[in-house]
């Protein structure tokens, strides 16, 4: 919080800077110490009235006055480091990505980006299973079922007896996009072949139900195999399913043409 209030107070000192260079603004000095000092882009003609400066002027200025214009120091090149440096602290402090804290990825490539998110769904996963879902949502689905229960849109005779069976629940949080699906399905694939994870947990990993990604895909089998239709994937073929008719073509003799 600090350092963020610290950021808020040179943005806005160096908005002023900037602000304060925009001004085209000039100083007249006088030799004679008791003459009034003028402090804008103006001059004096003969009679003392003062001249705005136009474009193409050219003034002749009293004898003794000179116009001086101002300067003010630039930041130099210290700015955007110090941003950089102080976001990146903040970043690292939330436990958040730098690119996604603050948008920039130009210093960012594949490698960085797939590391920074595998710590960040680290930590996402830990505040979804250990906060929301164990201190929100399952209060939620108690209080929920208990209701259900009471006002007869469930029928369960022996939930008053034995409630904690029907409390068990399996929470699934949204899917993960990767940068690189491709890789992260064949690596899943090949998790599954080698028995190290389930199917089950692949499909939940997605943000959805086993159970309907089964019952769907039942349903196509079944409209596919009505409809006289093989999916496959031909070996080395990455553009996913193609379907092939399971019947062959019934040829038409000359004699029946």
């Amino acid at each position: 919080m600090v350092r963020l209030f610290l950021l808020d107070q040179y943005d806005d000192a160096e908005l002023d800077r900037k602000k304060t260079a925009a001004m085209f603004a000039g100083f007249i000095t006088k030799t004679a110490p008791e003459e009034q000092l003028m402090g804008e882009i103006e001059a004096t003609d003969d009679s003392g009235a003062p001249v705005s400066l136009e474009p193409g002027t050219l003034q002749v200025l009293l004898p003794g006055e000179d116009v001086k214009f101002s300067s003010p120091a630039d930041v130099g090149g210290g700015y955007e480091a110090f941003q950089y440096r102080t976001l990146l602290s903040v970043s690292a402090s939330l436990g958040l990505p730098y690119h996604l804290v603050t948008g920039d990825v130009r210093q960012a490539n594949y490698s960085s980006l797939r590391a920074e998110l595998v710590e960040f769904r680290r930590r996402v996963e830990q505040l979804q299973h250990g906060v929301v879902a164990h201190q929100l949502c399952r209060p939620v689905w108690a209080r929920w079922l208990e209701t259900a229960v009471l006002s007869g849109a469930l029928d369960l005779p022996d939930f008053a007896r034995s409630a904690a069976r029907y409390r068990p629940v399996n929470w699934i949080p949204p899917r993960w996009d990767w940068v690189d699906p491709l890789k992260d399905i064949q690596a899943q694939v090949l998790a599954m072949e080698a028995g190290i994870i389930s199917r089950r947990k692949v499909v939940e990993a997605t943000g959805y139900d086993v159970e309907e990604i089964d019952r769907e895909n039942a349903a196509d089998a079944k409209r596919a195999g009505d409809m006289g239709l093989t999916y496959r994937t031909s070996p080395g073929e990455t553009q996913g399913a193609r379907a092939t008719p399971s019947r062959k073509p019934e040829t038409v003799t000359e004699q029946e043409a």
